[in-house]
């Protein structure tokens, strides 16, 4: 009977994976994405679904979960401010649904590291990315009017969009990367699973996504020896490698005419070099406390002015950053900020003290999370595939540090 009901749970978590990460079933709904609202009341119920399974599992485990949850106070602070925007909010009601779909998708990571030890958890986004790989193949090949993107004619899968696809699987091969180098076995399977990941990120033919897959990867070996050096030594160096990284991405958004030219791609990275200055113009109105959580973009008078300046139906931002102060101003922004940049240097002391792979993976994750964040908007989303990966690498990390102790 316990053996039933582990299995069950482990049915529930991967389901739930597979619903955050993105399923065929949207593509469905919407007549292969044609349909620019379709109807999300079956998600809406799932969500919920997941929200009241999660928290009622997670009390089974009060303990563990109550000792993570006291040690970083800063996610639950920033979903505190959250909903306190729905003071200040352009809607208020649209601001408190989502957060409480923020708050229900926290619970969800909260549960999956107090659950699952951090390698049974990516072994279980492991299988759940490689079904996602197939299921883009057979998109792809059976029903390409769905699989590929009819208007940069690339490969887009189960996704709405390509550049969906190639972020997804820029974290695909984080996973299975990670999990090939510390596993002692089916590691033939990993290395399978890594290369596809690279291989449907070239066919989608995301830029970024390649830019972002190939730092990842090198992230990985970088981070493992270079944090077992000496301080002296490690502090230059971390201080070169971070002012390099940052110098050739501005360096690739400022030559983007000629590389992106070059291959075919939009000369403004799909228009972002002309949207970002018009939001920071927008971000200048409300500085302090932002336009309220999740409402910017929702047909509002405000972001109505920032497409009609650049002349696209821009979703959001293209950069997470950006949409966190537009979301929550200052405050919200440096809230989350804060507790960034403690966590990655909390990675780095626990990498040199006790070199568990919960700490190499919460450091890789959250340079994957700044990365991403820096051409796409995945910041405190919810019910999104990075906010509970990002939860549970940092409070597994919380875990594995109690139990280390």
């Amino acid at each position: 009977m316990r053996k039933l009901l582990i299995f069950a749970e482990q049915i529930f978590t991967f389901t739930c994976l597979m619903l955050y990460s993105g399923t065929p079933l949207d593509a469905f709904l919407t007549d292969g994405f044609t349909v620019k609202e379709g109807d999300r009341t079956i998600f809406r119920l799932l969500y919920t679904l997941t929200y009241i399974v999660s928290l009622s599992l997670i009390t089974l485990r009060w303990k563990k979960v109550t000792y993570a949850f006291s040690k970083d106070k800063f996610i639950w602070i920033l979903i505190g401010v959250s909903a306190l925007s729905s003071f200040w909010s352009l809607d208020p009601d649209i601001t408190m649904r989502r957060v409480i779909g923020l708050a229900g998708t926290t619970i969800f990571g909260l549960y999956l590291a107090s659950r699952y030890t951090l390698k049974q958890q990516l072994k279980l986004c492991a299988y759940m990315l490689a079904i996602s790989i197939v299921m883009c193949l057979i998109f792809v090949i059976f029903i390409p009017q769905f699989g590929i993107d009819p208007v940069f004619n690339s490969w887009r899968g189960i996704f709405p969009t390509k550049n969906v696809l190639g972020k997804r699987f820029v974290l695909s091969a984080a996973v299975f990367f990670f999990l090939a180098i510390t596993a002692k076995e089916n590691r033939l399977v990993l290395w399978l699973g890594y290369i596809f990941s690279g291989v449907l990120i070239l066919l989608s033919q995301s830029a970024t996504s390649l830019v972002n897959f190939i730092i990842i990867t090198v992230a990985f070996l970088v981070y493992y020896r270079i944090l077992h050096l000496k301080y002296k030594v490690i502090v230059p160096i971390l201080t070169l490698l971070s002012t390099f990284g940052i110098a050739f991405y501005y360096w690739f958004i400022l030559q983007s005419d000629a590389i992106l030219g070059s291959i075919g791609k939009d000369a403004t990275l799909t228009g972002r070099a002309e949207l970002w200055p018009v939001v920071l113009e927008m971000i200048g109105k409300k500085p302090w406390l932002g336009y309220g959580y999740g409402v910017f973009w929702e047909n509002s008078s405000e972001s109505s002015i920032v497409l009609q300046t650049v002349q696209w139906n821009a979703p959001n931002a293209h950069n997470g950053f950006l949409d966190l102060w537009l979301a929550l101003g200052l405050l919200g922004f440096l809230v989350f900020i804060i507790g960034l940049v403690i966590n990655l240097f909390r990675a780095i002391y626990l990498i040199r003290r006790n070199q568990t792979s919960e700490s190499i993976w919460l450091l890789v994750y959250l340079t994957f999370m700044i990365l991403s964040n820096l051409t796409e908007s995945t910041l405190l989303i919810q019910n999104s595939m990075e906010w509970i990966l990002y939860v549970a690498a940092i409070f597994s990390s919380q875990l594995s540090t109690r139990a280390n102790l």
